[in-house]
Formats: C-alpha cells, structure tokens, sequence
C-alpha cells in the first residue's frame, strides 16, 4: 500500500523537465557541498585528518553505528527493495553505499594526482582503495540481509546482530581484504607512486575533484528516492531525519564527535578537520532533501 500511495499521489520526476531540473540541481548541490570542504583545506588552513590513531574499539563503534543506521534504511527502502530478488536487493544497497563513500571518485582523482594510468602506478592506487570500498559494499549487501530476515524478530535480534556482523566485517574481512591487496602489490613489485600535483590545484585537477563528486551526490538522491516514502511528517521533518541518517552512514557523526579526540592536532583543529567532512555531507543531504521535497510534493 505504501509503494502504491508513493507513485500514484505525487509528482515525480514525470515530465522530461523534472529530470532536466533534478540534474542540474544535483551537479549545483555537488558543487556546493565539496566547496565547503575545499574553503576549509584550500582558505580556512584546516588540515586533512590522520585517523591512523584512532583506537580501533572507537572504529568499531563507528562501523556499528553505519551499519544499524543502512539497515534502519534498508527498512525504510522495503517499499521497493521488496520487489527485487534478495540478491539484486543486496547489490543495489551495496553499491549505493560504495558510491555515497565517494569510493570511483577517489580512485579517480588518486590516478589524475598522481598519474597513475603510467606504469600501472593505478594498480597500487586501486589495491589502496579497494579494502575499504569491498567493506562498505558487504556492510550495504549485510544490511539488507538483516533486515529482511530479522524484520519480523524482536528489535533485540537487530541489537545483537548488528554488532557481530559489524566486528566480522571491520576485524575479519578488513585485514584480509588488505593482505590480498598488500599481496597484489608485492607480487607485481608496486610502490606508492608520488603525487605529480600539489596544491593549490590548477583547473586541470579541480575539474576532476568537482565533477566526480556527483557520485555521492548522486547516490544520495537515490537514497532519497528508497528512504523518503517510510519517513513521517512534514517535510521539514523528513527533511531532518533524512539529513540525520545519511550523516549516520557516512561515518560523519562519530568521526566528528569521537575521531577528533586521536587526531594529531590540538582539539579545536581536530574537531574541525572531521568536522569540514560532516559540514560536506550537512550541505549535501540538506539540498538533496530540499529537492526532494518539492520534486515529490502532492500532485495536484
């Protein structure tokens, strides 16, 4: 009933021009939100955080909250999750979530950094990369599963798995996953290859870094499109709670207000250096949800 309220009482992206403006507005939106980021590194003075000293019971509880928070998604997506096979569910969450990570954009601007397509330096960039990427896809993929199996079980089911499943990921797929890629490196004897450009970044390197930022941009659109049917009120509160969850499961909650405390820096430039992340995703979520709201406002 709710997948049918969805699609026959709203208007949504029905004509050519809502497509056209819901594009446009993403490629802005994109803009918007890694500005903030670039002010703060680029003007402000903040630095890149090194979270090499987090503890790793503080990442665990990060990757505890990430996952509770895809699966609580995963429930709100059921409209239309539903309707595929477990499997192909399970991929679409999971690469959602890659591509939230900003993970194809990242590769991409290590490579045009370092130019990493001579000499398979881009080899040594991907194997960097791919660890993490392969866990964020699980986590999505694992959420999914969750949530259709335990959706009919007492919250404390979810309370119990989620830890486990999230300890099995971080602890066990993780260092695996990264001895494969150390593997790979070593066997094809690659190096860290030096970055070629250095900031400030001429026009050459910055094309790259905003335009791939539509990516996460992107990603978070279809969130909005699998989340916004499950959540209640105004859109002012939707607004919120959507804003809310994908801070949530991009990490930038926790790394902000805990990650900070291990970072190299004194506490106020610590605080700020997670923090232009969580200021990124704020600007980002915000006028995705913003658009949303109008896009998806009662048809008349």
């Amino acid at each position: 009933m709710m997948a049918s309220n969805y699609h026959t009482d709203v208007r949504l992206l029905r004509s050519p021009a809502d497509w056209l403006i819901a594009g446009v507005l993403a490629c802005i939106i994109a803009v918007l939100a890694l500005g903030a980021h670039d002010v703060a590194i680029s003007h402000l003075g903040i630095i890149y955080p090194d979270e090499s000293g987090v503890p790793n019971w503080a990442k665990y509880l990060g990757q505890i909250v990430r996952l509770a928070t895809m699966v609580y998604v995963s429930h709100l997506a059921r409209w239309r999750l539903d309707q595929m096979s477990p499997v192909k569910a399970a991929i679409a969450l999971g690469l959602l979530v890659v591509f939230l990570q900003e993970t194809v954009r990242i590769i991409v601007v290590d490579n045009i950094v370092s130019d990493g397509w001579i000499d398979r330096r881009w080899i040594y960039l991907l194997m960097t990369r791919l660890p993490n990427a392969m866990l964020s896809f699980c986590s999505g993929a694992a959420a999914v599963t969750i949530s259709r199996t335990l959706r009919h079980r007492p919250i404390w089911a979810v309370i119990i798995v989620v830890p486990i499943v999230a300890a099995i990921g971080l602890f066990a797929l993780l260092p695996a996953l990264k001895g494969v890629a150390g593997w790979i490196d070593a066997t094809l004897h690659l190096a860290e290859p030096p970055e070629v450009y250095q900031p400030p970044y001429g026009f050459y390197v910055y094309k790259y870094i905003y335009g791939t930022f539509v990516e996460p941009t992107i990603a978070c659109f279809v969130l909005a499109y699998l989340a916004w049917p499950g959540l209640n009120g105004t859109p002012l509160r939707r607004t919120a709670a959507f804003v809310a969850l994908i801070l949530l499961m991009r990490g930038r909650v926790v790394a902000t207000a805990l990650f900070s405390v291990w970072i190299k820096a004194p506490l106020p430039m610590a605080i700020a250096a997670e923090g232009q992340f969580f200021v990124e995703t704020l600007v980002m979520a915000t006028l995705t949800a913003a658009v949303w709201a109008h896009l998806s406002r009662p048809a008349r």
